[in-house]
């Protein structure tokens, strides 16, 4: 059985917690785009996913927001970005980063995940409780009944928190500190979470991941 993420968003829009993020979606201050909201999951090969980076929320700002956790349209990088693209260039020197754009990974089997979808303009966390968090444990669920060899990403102690009720295998998942500048010394930096994922996808067989950014 393969994943079709129109039909369990369909599925979803049935039950009695989608009510509210009908009228967050409907809402003045989106962030990001409606158009956007579901940006991560467009045109992702579901069938042959490799990775789930779990964020918390969008950046709180429409400049910086696309629809994909840690990534940016805006020229300026966020600074987790910014702590993000450090730590892999301590893995590999040469990877090279022209764009804030995180789509070339979400190209290579990368759920860009922030478990709560949407915020408000300027406000983070605006939209914690409202259902989003319901939908994704239900995602997730789906997609690791199907595929046991998923890995995850987690940075940050609310993305560790957020996937704590999932069945997954100790040894997919890889735990680091925020790449915030608030937390990035305390276990993010230094870490070589990047290289460890990279390694264990050649283990699992399949091809790792290129970080560049294009």
């Amino acid at each position: 059985m393969k994943f079709n993420f129109d039909s369990f968003l369909h599925s979803q829009t049935k039950l009695p917690y989608w009510k509210k993020i009908e009228k967050l979606l409907n809402s003045q201050d989106l962030v990001p785009n409606k158009d956007l909201v579901f940006a991560c999951f467009k045109n992702l090969n579901f069938n042959d996913l490799k990775l789930i980076i779990i964020g918390q929320d969008p950046y709180p700002n429409k400049n910086n927001a696309d629809g994909l956790c840690f990534s940016s349209n805006n020229k300026k990088t966020p600074q987790s970005l910014k702590n993000i693209f450090i730590e892999i260039r301590n893995s590999y020197s040469d990877a090279i980063f022209l764009s804030n754009n995180l789509n070339s990974w979400k190209e290579q089997g990368i759920l860009l995940l922030n478990y709560i979808l949407t915020t408000k303009e300027n406000q983070s966390l605006a939209h914690k409780n409202m259902g989003w968090e319901i939908f994704n444990t239900n995602l997730l669920n789906q997609l690791l009944s199907l595929n046991n060899e998923i890995l995850f990403l987690v940075m940050g102690k609310q993305a560790q928190n957020f996937i704590k009720k999932l069945k997954i295998r100790s040894d997919l998942i890889f735990a680091t500190a925020h790449p915030s500048p608030l937390s990035c010394k305390k276990g993010f930096f230094k870490s070589n979470v990047f290289k460890k994922i990279n390694q264990k996808l050649i283990e699992l067989k399949k091809k790792p991941i290129n970080w560049s950014t294009s």
